[in-house]
């Protein structure tokens, strides 16, 4: 099975033009963990992701071990105004730069091999030779996909 006949081809998608908070809400709103940001051209530059986000609203001092006790943590308020401080920046501040990319006929196994070794997230955008946007395929995808052929063996 190769990536195309495993892709998701209804995708929300972001420009690069938009904020933070404005594609945070359609995230929200369409339930999404990932969002794939693309430029004028349709080309895909990046990827925001909840991760992405947290990465940035999280205080250093608290992902580096700086805190020895974490009780003593910031509390929401503070995350809050971390997040308020970027929340109206553009989005290419907080995307990932280098999503993972596959093209339409790479198969499922070297897709799985390569979101196990490449990303944060389990999602990979397959794209065309121009790097336009095609589909997306998660690590869930692939999983349906073995189940269904547990099914029919």
């Amino acid at each position: 099975m190769i990536a195309e006949n495993a892709m998701v081809k209804d995708i929300v998608t972001a420009s690069v033009n938009e904020s933070v908070d404005v594609v945070l809400e359609r995230m929200r709103i369409s339930r999404l963990r990932m969002i794939p940001i693309l430029d004028e051209d349709k080309v895909i530059v990046g990827v925001v992701s909840t991760f992405s986000v947290l990465e940035k609203v999280l205080p250093s001092y608290i992902v580096t071990g700086d805190l020895n006790q974490i009780s003593y943590a910031p509390d929401i308020g503070i995350l809050l105004r971390h997040y308020n401080e970027f929340a109206g920046l553009n989005v290419t501040e907080v995307m990932e730069k280098k999503p993972l990319t596959v093209n339409r006929n790479e198969s499922l196994l070297s897709v799985a091999a390569a979101m196990i070794s490449f990303t944060k997230h389990e999602y990979a955008m397959v794209v065309d030779d121009k790097k336009h946007l095609l589909g997306i395929v998660s690590a869930g995808d692939i999983l349906d996909r073995m189940k269904a052929g547990k099914n029919d063996a």
